[in-house]
């Protein structure tokens, strides 16, 4: 397994990969009602202006030939905002590849962080169950109430990673 930072000027040339990989694992989750071409647009037009900021930053998830899935953060002061883990359905539950994703992360953020933040959705139960393993807690919703949001200490998420 290879971890790497997107050359952000190169977005747009794995987008439609990676929007691939986020819409299969949604359509199951939470369908937009949308056409794929649709949500494609709408998502790469966010994801183009969120990337404009230096600090977001997306993570792509490798093997031997191909991106098999990508994180989307940021960071803000002392917050670390966990965006989107999206993998390859075929890759769920093997090996450890959060574990070693987060390795890679932790050695990438800044030290000051003190907060971790995600949102899953209501429906999505393994990335709910994840970020409670990870030691976050619900803390309210979104705006439109589809998803969770969790907080936790980074703390915290540093004592998952190390098994304590």
């Amino acid at each position: 397994m290879d971890f790497r930072y997107l050359d952000k000027k190169k977005f747009i040339d794995v987008s439609r990969q990676i929007f691939d990989i986020l819409a299969d694992n949604m359509s199951v989750i939470a369908p937009t009602g949308n056409s794929r071409e649709e949500d494609y647009n709408c998502w790469v037009s966010a994801v183009s202006d969120g990337l404009a900021r230096e600090e977001r930053q997306i993570i792509l998830i490798c093997n031997d030939t191909e991106i098999i899935g990508f994180f989307q953060y940021y960071t803000n002061e002392d917050i670390l905002m966990m965006e989107e883990i999206q993998l390859k359905p075929e890759f769920h539950g093997k090996g450890n590849i959060f574990r070693n994703l987060y390795g890679f992360l932790l050695e990438n953020v800044p030290d000051n962080l003190k907060y971790v933040k995600a949102y899953a959705n209501k429906q999505n139960e393994k990335s709910i169950g994840i970020l409670q393993r990870m030691n976050l807690k619900i803390d309210g919703e979104n705006k439109n109430s589809k998803s969770w949001s969790f907080c936790g200490n980074f703390a915290d998420l540093l004592c998952w990673y190390k098994g304590e």
